[in-house]
């Protein structure tokens, strides 16, 4: 920088080391880049300059640069100003940390991953990155969770399925009725949903309420109850068949509804008899559990004496319990810490996983029969398909898990402990004896018509999206507002300042000849003093001396100042006669002049 006047390379690479430690540490190099922009831009205009007038060898080099740093420091600091009003665009580019660590070779457990359906749970934890290719897209009246299949080993670590030799997965037709869901009425209408694959699975992803399935080619379904899963397969079924990925087919559904008297009446298993097995299978727990998860699980629901309410009162602890929604800074359990335990009392920072796990693990321990879930989440509504259905896309980012807990008159229910997340579960209110009963539409207890119209919703989400449109605009404008109003109040001052210039400048000279030191004064000042008659309009003809010049001047103000001053000038320059000058005498002369070119 001193010798050379250059600073590029090493301003290049102090910008690239902080974001270094932006990006990949936890330091947060904001205000450090903008620093180091302003003063980079400086160093890099002010050195500049300096390399042009060392190569013209103009002299006066300090007084220029300290010219030059006004229009400098101006520009650049009205350039931060528009910057820092400006509305800010999201993000183009993922974080890059968690796409190169899942590129990494042997990232071993609890690596970033990418989001989206899998079929080993065996290890939960840890960070991934969002996927937003789109798996299906279902054009369907209701809005619902896409079930795929549940878990019902819970290990400390994880999930698994349980080995039930001897159980063989049913065979279901295409068009075959087939009541999987055992809560959906007999009494509610058939609906449709029809899916669209983009990213194709042998499993079937079905709607609460299945009925059956309806699917252009041949071939057959069977369903596992282990897993409550659904494989698509083609061939015969009595001899030789195989697994087979559709890309589109049509589900038949009732929609799934449940008794809140019912709900609310369960307290326990009504034949311990019929269910023992069952609830021997839904309430195991590694004997590693900690016992201050099933401490807090009875804390919870301590003044509850039915299933439901204890289910309701966990599931609304996640919601108020200072818990964090987070798929980058999550944990995963090492040695032997287990990981709902970890999740409830050390970190409190999870995705759909933890806070499903947590829920599962806790009615366990209370004796309640519960499992996990997966599927994906109703995804994005994109607008109407044919039939006055809905047409809803869904990504991989809508990959979810939830709980479901057995209700022997009700069968399977879902319930949603996920915070930021709503299942469209639909509850009915038939406690209090009425004309009418009142459903409960979800599971946070919004009580709404039983079978909202098809309008209504769509009319409550196109008011929805178009409350954030704007509020997004409104956002916007008054980014813009701001800007607007700061280029206003900037040309103000601009215009005001050239409209009086005549009289701010004159007196701006006079400030600033003051401080001068008389030998690098006189022939300045002077000069200064022509530039401000030509710019009031008394030019000074071509070829006109000085003298001749003063003379004018002189007539002009009635004075004898300008000719005074300007003999003296003669003297200095071009006699060399520095006693001539007599500054202190000579500064008062000139600054009278000056005074007399304000308008």
């Amino acid at each position: 920088m001193t010798v050379k006047r250059k600073i590029f390379a090493f301003y290049l690479m102090t910008v690239f080391y902080i974001t270094l430690l932006d990006t990949f540490t936890e330091y947060n190099g904001e205000r450090a880049i903008v620093r180091t922009v302003i003063t980079g831009f400086i160093l890099l205009s002010l050195l500049s300059f300096k390399r042009m007038l060392e190569k013209e060898q103009i002299d006066g080099q300090g007084f220029l640069l300290k010219r030059w740093m006004v229009p400098l420091v101006f520009m650049i600091s009205f350039g931060v100003a528009i910057g820092y009003l400006s509305p800010k665009a999201a993000s183009i580019w993922p974080d890059p940390v968690p796409f190169i660590e899942s590129k990494a070779e042997n990232v071993g457990r609890g690596g970033i991953s990418k989001i989206g359906y899998g079929m080993d749970d065996t290890h939960l934890g840890g960070p991934f990155i969002n996927d937003d290719r789109v798996v299906f897209t279902v054009s369907t009246p209701t809005r619902q969770y896409w079930k795929i299949e549940t878990k019902d080993v819970y290990t400390g670590k994880g999930w698994v399925a349980s080995n039930q030799a001897g159980v063989e997965p049913e065979v279901i037709q295409y068009g075959e009725e087939r009541k999987i869901d055992e809560s959906s009425s007999s009494n509610d209408p058939v609906r449709e949903a029809m899916f669209n694959f983009y990213i194709v699975y042998p499993h079937v992803v079905r709607p609460y309420g299945f009925l059956f399935m309806e699917n252009e080619g041949t071939g057959f379904l069977r369903y596992d109850m282990r897993l409550d899963k659904l494989t698509s397969y083609t061939g015969d079924y009595t001899g030789d068949f195989k697994e087979v990925r559709l890309s589109k087919y049509t589900i038949k559904y009732r929609l799934a509804s449940y008794s809140l008297k019912d709900l609310r009446g369960t307290k326990g298993m009504m034949d311990e008899s019929d269910f023992s097995t069952l609830q021997k299978q839904y309430t195991q727990l590694p004997e590693t559990l900690p016992e201050r998860v099933r401490n807090l699980a009875v804390e919870l629901t301590a003044e509850y004496d039915n299933w439901y309410d204890k289910a309701k009162a966990i599931e609304k602890y996640f919601q108020t319990g200072g818990f964090s929604y987070d798929q980058t800074r999550v944990a995963v359990p090492a040695g032997d810490e287990d990981y709902v335990d970890q999740f409830l009392f050390d970190t409190k920072r999870g995705y759909c996983d933890n806070f499903s796990t947590s829920m599962v693990v806790m009615l366990r321990s209370l004796d309640i029969p519960a499992r996990w879930a997966k599927g994906y989440a109703p995804g994005q509504y994109k607008g109407r398909g044919e039939n006055e259905n809905r047409i809803y896309e869904i990504t991989n980012n809508e990959a979810h898990s939830w709980v479901e807990v057995f209700f022997p008159s009700l069968g399977w229910v879902p319930f949603e402990p996920t915070k930021g997340f709503n299942n469209p579960v639909n509850v009915i209110n038939d406690e209090e004896k009425s004309s009418f009963t009142a459903p409960v539409a979800r599971q946070d207890s919004e009580e709404t018509s039983e079978n909202q119209p098809v309008e209504k919703e769509e009319k409550k989400i196109t008011s929805v999206n178009m409350k954030d449109k704007k509020a997004k605009a409104a956002k916007l404008n008054e980014y813009w507002v701001a800007i607007g109003l700061g280029i206003i109040f900037i040309s103000i001052i601009v215009v005001g300042l050239l409209i009086s210039r005549n009289r701010w400048i004159p007196r701006l000279l006079i400030w600033k000849y003051n401080k001068r030191p008389a030998d690098e004064t006189f022939a300045s000042a002077y000069e200064a003093l022509l530039k401000r008659l030509d710019r009031l309009g008394l030019k000074r003809e071509p070829g006109q001396t000085l003298r001749s010049y003063a003379t004018y001047i002189d007539s002009h103000f009635d004075t004898t100042d300008m000719s005074l001053l300007t003999e003296r000038y003669e003297k200095f320059v071009y006699g060399g006669d520095e006693d001539a000058v007599n500054w202190e005498y000579s500064r008062e002369v000139w600054g009278n002049l000056i005074k007399k070119t304000k308008i």
